[in-house]
């Protein structure tokens, strides 16, 4: 775990590399295993992806490297609970890393999502639009915009993320599912109306059970329509990078 991080760092200067896979020690291994098994029991077509791990991290000025490993969703799963460290002090967690992308659209929203009730983690809740990076098959450089521009067309159907616009700004640990989250500003040609008429042909289109726009302003309101609604850990870290991205 560790301290916020709150930057504006433009996404080609972030530097992330690839190095090798991560193991689980012995003892967690086997829990990994029989926990695997009875995740498997309970939803047969569940899928044990390939994850990015990120196992370290710097910032120096307008730049973010990060070091990454290969990891697995299994491995994450026997992990992810608070208590672990506690359970295990010599162990590490598999602790891949999580994308958010707080999506402008070209009409100056925010595209929101509310999770289905029947997502794993935080169901409907107020979300954004997220998932984990995925590592490639050799070590090297990997492009992170790349992996949430992919989350951003798989669950929203939108194509149109402005590169050069794209800006990271933040960082920070779940301490509720426990992995590093990077936190992206990812502006969009679409107007909010467009991505929601559209939205329906995205692959992931049911991981949202809803899908809302709020404007900048009420995004960034403490008092905004978002007051009383369920809140997710990353809406509300990304509204917070968000104000300060914004000041």
């Amino acid at each position: 775990m560790f301290q916020d991080q709150s930057f504006s760092i433009p996404v080609d200067q972030i530097d992330c590399r690839l190095v090798g896979n991560f193991q689980l020690q012995d003892r967690v291994e086997d829990v990994r295993k029989s926990t695997w098994a009875a995740v498997c029991a309970k939803r047969p077509a569940a899928f044990d992806g390939a994850l990015l791990r990120m196992a370290s991290f710097r910032v120096e000025g307008e730049r973010l490297s990060i070091v990454a490993s290969r990891t697995r969703f299994s491995a994450y799963v026997a992990t992810r609970h608070p208590t672990f460290v506690s359970e295990y002090p010599e162990a590490d967690r598999a602790d891949p890393l999580g994308l958010t992308a707080i999506v402008m659209t070209g009409d100056g929203n925010v595209i929101v999502t509310k999770r289905s009730l029947l997502a794993d983690q935080n169901p409907g809740g107020l979300y954004l639009i997220g998932g984990y990076a995925e590592p490639g098959e050799s070590d090297g450089p990997l492009d992170l915009f790349n992996e949430i521009a992919r989350e951003v067309e798989e669950e929203i159907a939108v194509r149109d993320v402005t590169r050069s616009a794209a800006v990271a700004v933040g960082l920070a640990y779940d301490p509720v599912f426990c992995h590093p989250e990077l936190f992206l500003l990812m502006p969009s040609k679409s107007t909010a109306a467009d991505i929601l008429s559209g939205a329906d042909a995205a692959a992931d289109r049911n991981e949202a059970s809803e899908l809302l726009f709020y404007s900048v302003d009420d995004i960034l309101d403490d008092n905004g329509p978002h007051k009383n609604a369920t809140l997710t850990w990353s809406f509300i870290k990304a509204r917070k990078f968000l104000q300060l991205h914004s000041r």
